[in-house]
C-alpha cells in the first residue's frame, strides 16, 4: 500500500513538473474591455509558433467608448524568430483607425520605422535591447523571474523607458474567476499601468489596468482561452 501511494505521489509531481515547462505558444485568448467601467468592446490575443517563428498578435475591436482611449480599433503584430534558448525579434506592426507603421529590426538595438501614413523612414537606437510592447509582454510571461527593472520599449513610433515594479503572490478575482500570479507595474506620464499574470496559465496575462491621475481609465480582463494544440 505504501509503495502504491509512493509511486502516486511521484506521477503526480512530474505531471506538474511538466505542467510548468509547458512553454506559452500556440494559444488564443478573449478579453472584455472596459472604458471607466463601462463595457466598450473586446481584445483577442492571439501567440503562434511555427517552425523557428514565434507571432505575437493582439486586435482590439471597440465601440465609440473606446475610441476615446484609441481602442476603438488597433492591430499590433510582433514576428520573433527562435535563436537557442531565445526569441530575436525581427519585425513589429501596429495599425488603427489613425496611425500605421512598422518597425524593423536591423538589430537587437536598432531599429527601422516606417511610417506607413507619413511616408517617412527613420531609426530608432538604443545600447540597450529595444523590445515592442508585444515582444516584451511575452518576454515577461515566459522569462518571469529572470526579468530586468527597466526596458526600452517603442511607443507611438518613439523609444520609451519603461521601470517596473513586480509583486509576486498577486491574487484577483476576474469574472467570478481566482487568479494567482505575479504582477508588473509601470507609470508613464500621468499614467499607470498594471498588469497582472496567472501562474497557473503559463504567466498568460489575465488583466491589465491603465489607471490616469490615479483614476482607472482602461481594464482589460480575461474571458476564456482557447488552446490551439
Amino acid at each position: 500500500m505504501l509503495s502504491k501511494f509512493i509511486l502516486i505521489v511521484l506521477i503526480l509531481i512530474n505531471v506538474k513538473a511538466f505542467a510548468d515547462e509547458v512553454p506559452l505558444n500556440n494559444i488564443v485568448a478573449n478579453y472584455a474591455l472596459f472604458y471607466k467601467n463601462i463595457d466598450a468592446g473586446t481584445m483577442r490575443l492571439e501567440i503562434q509558433s511555427n517552425n523557428n517563428y514565434v507571432q505575437i498578435r493582439t486586435k482590439y475591436d471597440g465601440n465609440f467608448l473606446a475610441e476615446l482611449a484609441n481602442r476603438g480599433y488597433r492591430e499590433e503584430i510582433s514576428l520573433l524568430k527562435k535563436e537557442m534558448s531565445d526569441l530575436k525579434i525581427e519585425k513589429y506592426s501596429y495599425t488603427d483607425e489613425k496611425d500605421a507603421y512598422n518597425a524593423i529590426y536591423e538589430d537587437i538595438n536598432k531599429v527601422k520605422i516606417i511610417d506607413e501614413k507619413n511616408s517617412q523612414n527613420f531609426y530608432l537606437n538604443s545600447d540597450e535591447i529595444i523590445y515592442d510592447p508585444l515582444s516584451l509582454l511575452l518576454h515577461l510571461m515566459t522569462k518571469y523571474p529572470n526579468v530586468k527593472d527597466s526596458y526600452n520599449v517603442i511607443s507611438k513610433k518613439s523609444l520609451k523607458i519603461y521601470n517596473y515594479l513586480y509583486k509576486d503572490k498577486q491574487s484577483m478575482i476576474i469574472n467570478n474567476n481566482s487568479y494567482t500570479g505575479f504582477s508588473a507595474e509601470y507609470s508613464s506620464g500621468n499614467k499607470t499601468n498594471f498588469f497582472l499574470f496567472s501562474r497557473d496559465h503559463n504567466n498568460l496575462m489575465v488583466l491589465t489596468s491603465i489607471k490616469k491621475k490615479g483614476k482607472e481609465k482602461i481594464r482589460i480582463e480575461l474571458r476564456d482561452i482557447e488552446y490551439i494544440n
